[in-house]
């Protein structure tokens, strides 16, 4: 992940100003900026691509300053962000309810909104299983695996999907590899 697009931090900012308010977001802008990276005086672009450190001192900061530490606490992000995303950009699949074909969407614009790695879904219609493949290409942090999975089990959700299990067989965040695997079951 050399680079992260900017709606990814776009993302990560506006979870903290609507849960914590504005002086907390704010207080986390001054945190992060570096004298290359002002935050409160050039705002993120969510087309351009930013380099993947940034991604990881923004996730480090949330992980001290707000998860105590948790990093499953990442999920969170992801949900918040399928709740602020989805209308815009799957609404079709969350009125038609559509999990599966959700998720091939998000294939689909995976590069557009997240701009790193690349994804395989496939989908058993039957048992209702969806086995997510998603080769990131370099070493990640757990906390894009989490917020990555919140996202994608909370749009399901929105599209229809009941009980969710998620079964992760492997993490390019917790072991050498670029790799996150999981198979994620569900009702309708």
């Amino acid at each position: 992940m050399n680079t992260i697009k900017g709606l990814v931090l776009i993302s990560r900012f506006d979870f903290i100003e609507g849960k914590y308010g504005s002086e907390v977001y704010r207080a986390f802008l001054d945190k992060i900026s570096t004298e290359e990276e002002n935050y409160k005086r050039q705002p993120v672009v969510g087309a351009n691509n930013y380099p993947e450190a940034t991604l990881s001192r923004i996730d480090e900061l949330m992980l001290r300053e707000f998860f105590n530490g948790e990093v499953i606490n990442f999920r969170q992000v992801g949900e918040w962000n399928a709740n602020s995303f989805m209308h815009s950009f799957f609404n079709l699949y969350v009125e038609t309810r559509q999990p599966g074909e959700f998720l091939k969407q998000h294939q689909r614009l995976r590069q557009y909104l997240i701009g790193s790695g690349k994804m395989t879904v496939s989908e058993n219609t039957v048992s209702k299983t969806l086995s997510i493949y998603i080769d990131y290409g370099q070493e990640i942090p757990r906390s894009v695996c989490l917020s990555e999975q919140g996202f994608i089990c909370r749009g399901m959700e929105m599209c229809g999907a009941k009980n969710l299990k998620i079964n992760e067989k492997e993490c390019a965040g917790l072991k050498p590899g670029f790799e996150c695997i999981y198979e994620i079951s569900y009702e309708m």
